[in-house]
């Protein structure tokens, strides 16, 4: 048994080493104008959170882990602008067609401002970070590998348990918190051997609706900042707000799956 932990550890180290060369691919592939930004900037972030996983599960979160979160932070606007896009769309509110006409205009604009690509000496700068985080893991001792794993996915794991349990009752902020552990958890079981660490079946469902009461929570601070709040938009706040309750709702029946997941 020990062997068999030993070599899950190793095989998850490569792995997760391997996810930040294909992070710094992807990034130096910003340079390149032939692709769409936020299609491969979408690509980097989502890599990016798994990365994070893995580094968690070796107990790095607060040294490797907080250096691709710095990527991450930094190319937020691009896809943060596409997303907010995206989820107006889905929201097909039309009940005041000045003001919806008013929202979408800016809204359409700052996506098309948000596809220029970085310049070189950001996406050095993000490769470093990688490349730092990445540094970071290999310096681990192959003999604290086995330990530093047991202890980061017994985290990782008490996490999502943890954050999932205040959803009941819980506002906005206690579901994005719910949805960075679900992510972590997932990002970290896919460096893993498979049936080392299995994930619960409702568990990529979960995130997948805690991702949508993110977005819908990123358009509500966007609407509050640019004047577009209740006080102006009765109409478009009682359909966001709806919006989210049904989404939270589907989320918290959707933690019945959990109950299990010791």
């Amino acid at each position: 048994m020990k062997a068999f932990h030993d070599s899950a550890a190793i095989f998850a180290r490569v792995q997760t080493s391997g996810g930040c060369d294909t992070l710094r691919q992807l990034l130096h592939g910003l340079l390149d104008n032939k692709g769409r930004i936020e299609e491969e900037v979408h690509s980097i972030r989502k890599l990016g959170k798994s990365v994070r996983g893995g580094l968690a599960m070796f107990c790095l979160e607060k040294s490797a882990g907080r250096e691709i979160q710095a990527v991450g932070r930094l190319l937020s606007g691009p896809r943060d602008a596409v997303t907010r896009w995206h989820t107006w769309n889905k929201l097909e509110w039309h009940g005041e067609p000045p003001l919806a006409a008013a929202v979408a205009g800016l809204l359409q604009q700052q996506t098309h401002s948000a596809a220029r690509r970085p310049p070189p000496e950001t996406i050095a700068w993000c490769a470093d970070r990688v490349g730092a985080a990445q540094q970071t893991l290999q310096d681990v001792p192959a003999d604290e590998l086995p330990e530093r794993l047991r202890q980061g996915l017994a985290k990782l794991r008490r996490r999502v348990r943890q954050r999932c349990a205040r959803l009941e009752y819980g506002v906005g902020a206690d579901f994005h918190e719910a949805r960075k552990a679900v992510k972590a958890w997932l990002g970290a079981v896919g460096f893993l051997p498979a049936g080392v660490a299995l994930s619960h079946p409702p568990m990529d469902e979960l995130a997948e609706w805690l991702g949508h009461e993110n977005d819908l929570a990123i358009l509500s601070v966007w609407l509050e900042d640019h004047g577009f709040n209740q006080r102006f938009a009765p109409s478009l706040w009682k359909t966001l707000c709806s919006a989210r309750r049904h989404l939270q709702r589907k989320i918290v029946k959707h933690l019945d799956g959990l109950d299990s997941w010791k």
